[in-house]
């Protein structure tokens, strides 16, 4: 099973666009305790995505890791731990949509999805249907690159 390390901004959107409990039933997902503090924040102003997330985390359906992180330059402590769990697990990508942290894993080389592109790969091994995943970029448009939007778009064979 694919193995997939989630950053608070990516299990964010992909909260809020509805499917990352989809992900969650299609990969074994983790998440640093850092990241996930982090995101239980978003419950003092009520945002849903930090209760959909509490859920799953709860159920076991994202695993949450106390790892010990040293940040690094340009990485809050949550993107730090989320690359220290990603090596400590031999994950197969980090879900991510911070511009510094994507940079950062490209220049070390470590395979990434962005929220995006997590919807995509849902559509394409048809874990979500088309429409579904349609549906889904379009409840994040506004918090996605627009280049991310429209690839993604272009890659569901939407319009």
């Amino acid at each position: 099973m694919v193995k997939l390390v989630l950053d608070a901004d990516g299990a964010i959107k992909l909260a809020r666009a509805g499917v990352l409990k989809h992900l969650a039933g299609f990969a074994k997902c983790f998440m640093p305790k850092q990241t996930y503090q982090e995101v239980l924040r978003g419950k003092e102003k009520m945002y849903d995505d930090a209760f959909i997330i509490e859920e799953l985390a709860e159920n076991k359906e994202i695993n949450v890791i106390d790892v010990k992180a040293e940040e690094r330059i340009g990485l809050g402590p949550g993107e730090s731990a989320a690359f220290v769990l990603f090596q400590k697990l031999k994950a197969d990508a980090i879900v991510s949509d911070d511009r510094k942290f994507l940079a950062f894993l490209e220049e070390e080389e470590i395979a990434f999805l962005t929220p995006t592109h997590a919807i995509v790969l849902l559509a394409i091994k048809k874990a979500v249907s088309k429409e579904e995943a349609l549906k889904s970029l379009d409840k994040i448009r506004h918090l996605v690159r627009e280049q991310n939007y429209d690839e993604a778009i272009g890659m569901i064979g939407g319009e």
